[in-house]
């Protein structure tokens, strides 16, 4: 994959499995910052360099009380926390 035609989402922090659905991973995508589809398809380079192609769902979440900034939560479909190490970065 060429690196020129890729932008780099964001660098894993953490990641939260949703049993059945995937791999929530942080941080979070302030709205203000990211104004594409909401599912994309992503590669992750994680840091021992291979790289995975994947399905991601960026999703606002219902919060009460409402933030005074809404942000993405990038969803990685049917993936376990052990396919997403921190550190690894994903580029859309």
């Amino acid at each position: 994959m060429e690196q020129s035609t890729k932008t780099k989402l964001l660098t894993v922090e953490d990641t939260f499995l949703i049993e059945g659905r995937g791999v929530i991973v942080t941080p979070a995508i302030p709205v203000p910052d990211y104004s594409g589809p909401h599912s994309v398809s992503a590669t992750l380079r994680k840091p021992d360099g291979t790289e995975t192609g994947v399905q991601a769902q960026l999703q606002i979440p219902m919060l009460s009380p409402p933030p005074q900034v809404y942000s993405y939560l990038c969803l990685l479909i049917g993936l376990a926390k052990q396919d997403v190490p921190i550190g690894t970065e994903i580029w859309i």
